[in-house]
């Protein structure tokens, strides 16, 4: 079985070469590595055309096609495996076993995805995520349970089936969680793997495009709870998905980035009250880590008038 390593890549140079190292050193052997470059301006393209490997197609577009743009082609138009896995170029595998196990746990259970823990590297310090699953997950129990202890699907770990992706119109919204947007709709009605080890570690870099400091980019992104919870209606019952949207609603909004509550507090106050009731903003409101935010944010940053 043909499993497709995608690297969409953008002004990566410094990381680049590491993410197609990684790749190519996972052990299972029906293995293809195809790097998309989204029309760079420094070296990033140079650097991955030296490393020659026959599994190895390094493309670059021609005009730049966005984060979100560069996903689907990669996924739509140069991706041949019957399973895919996306690793940015900034990120790396850690385990080079990760993939050979996933697909045996894959073909052992007929599987629709597998997925796993990972690290999150910051600039200075890194942190391994601790989810505690079964091997085998109920696709509709994750949906609804999702965001909760800390269960989420790390993207660089997702390993899934082309074909139902391809059906369900994967990476078409071009929003920060594009990528959220399209695996909690995959894992509706499916059976999920799960390996509690770390298969790689997902870089927090300064200029990330996952940290956006524009509140409207980060309103926006709240797309990904309605595009979902519409599509899950045929799935679950309505009071189910009322109570999901709302603990979705809530959690982003307690985690909307420091800066943004400091400087736009009045407008989130009314977005929030558009979104959620007067109940589940006071939830937002009196979180200890939203209002240390608030607070320690009006101390830390001056905000433009």
């Amino acid at each position: 079985m043909l499993v497709t390593v995608m690297i969409p890549t953008y002004n990566q140079e410094e990381y680049i070469v590491q993410a197609i190292q990684s790749a190519l050193a996972q052990t299972y052997l029906d293995l293809e590595v195809i790097v998309c470059d989204d029309n760079s301006t420094d070296d990033t393209f140079q650097k991955a055309s030296k490393i020659k490997d026959k599994r190895l197609k390094v493309c670059k577009n021609e005009a730049n096609l966005g984060r979100v743009g560069n996903y689907r082609k990669l996924l739509y138009e140069l991706a041949h495996g019957e399973y895919v896995i996306n690793l940015d170029g900034d990120d790396y595998f850690v385990d080079e076993s990760y993939i050979a196990r996933a697909v045996e746990l894959i073909e052992t259970h007929f599987l629709d995805m597998v997925f796993s823990n990972q690290i999150i590297k910051y600039t200075e310090t890194e942190k391994q995520t601790s989810m505690r699953l079964p091997a085998v997950l109920d696709g509709n129990w994750l949906f609804m349970n999702y965001g909760t202890d800390g269960i989420h699907i790390p993207h660089m770990s997702a390993l899934y089936l082309r074909g139902k992706a391809l059906g369900l119109d994967f990476y078409s919204k071009d929003i920060i969680s594009s990528d959220w947007e399209s695996l909690l709709k995959f894992i509706i009605s499916s059976q999920i793997g799960f390996l509690p080890e770390c298969s790689g570690a997902w870089r927090q870099v300064e200029n990330s495009q996952s940290k956006p400091k524009n509140i409207d980019v980060i309103f926006k992104n709240f797309m990904l709870i309605d595009s979902v919870y519409n599509y899950a209606q045929d799935h679950f019952r309505t009071e189910q998905l009322i109570a999901w949207k709302n603990r979705m609603d809530i959690a982003f909004l307690r985690n909307i980035p420091i800066q943004n509550i400091a400087c736009n507090f009045r407008r989130i106050v009314m977005f929030s009250l558009e979104r959620v009731s007067w109940w589940g903003f006071m939830k937002v409101l009196f979180n200890y880590r939203f209002l240390g935010k608030l607070i320690i944010g009006k101390m830390k940053y001056r905000c433009a008038a």
